[in-house]
Order: structure tokens, then sequence, then C-alpha cells
């Protein structure tokens, strides 16, 4: 197989939030990276996490938004990091919108190299 072509761009980030099986999102966490698709959220709980389930992350407090997230990816080793990637689920086209300002915001910038 060749090479994967990623379809969005991509922020390293450090952006520390909230996430859980509900609503309530108990669990903390930094999201590590970021696309307007996705991300990858450092698990500083330890908890266990398994690819298909769907969970909730909260990480942008001035909106108070809780993005529904589903589990792609697990025990990623992220900078030394247990970290699990997730795929964004039923966002609206408002929310796609801050999803791809924080990309730009807190993303490192392209060096072109």
């Amino acid at each position: 197989m060749g090479k994967s072509i990623r379809r969005a761009t991509r922020g390293n980030t450090s952006i520390d939030g909230k996430w859980g099986f509900a609503a309530d999102c108990p669990y903390e966490g930094t999201i590590i990276n970021l696309t307007v698709l996705g991300c990858a959220i450092h698990n500083k709980a330890g908890i266990e996490v398994k690819p298909g389930q769907i969970i909730r992350v909260r990480f942008w407090k001035p909106h108070k938004h809780v993005l529904k997230i589903e589990v792609v990816h697990i025990s990623l080793k992220a900078k030394g990091m247990q970290a699990f990637g997730a795929k964004f689920l039923d966002l609206s086209d408002e929310e796609k919108d801050t999803l791809e300002q924080l990309v730009q915001l807190f993303g490192e910038p392209d060096t072109g190299k």
C-alpha cells in the first residue's frame, strides 16, 4: 500500500479538557493533536477505552460544548504518553468552523519542511 493521504490539516496542540462516557466528562485529558475530523487525547486518567466506543469531550470553555467522538485507535504512544485517537461525530457547521479556528490558532505553524 502507498502513503496515506491526510484528509485534513492537523495541528499539534496542548489543550486541556475533560472527557468521559457521559456528558459530565469526569476524566482529565489533553488534546495533543487536532483536526476538524478528529483528535488524539492524552489519557491522563488511564481509563480503558476501546475502538468503537462513543465518548464525550469538553475542551473549549467559552462555548461549553460537549462534542461526541468515536474512539478509533487506542494505546497511541505519542510523545511518550498514553493516548487514544478519535473521530468527531455529528458536528454542526459552527462546531466545524470552531475546530478549524482552533487548529489554526493552537496548532504548530507549518515550517514548509
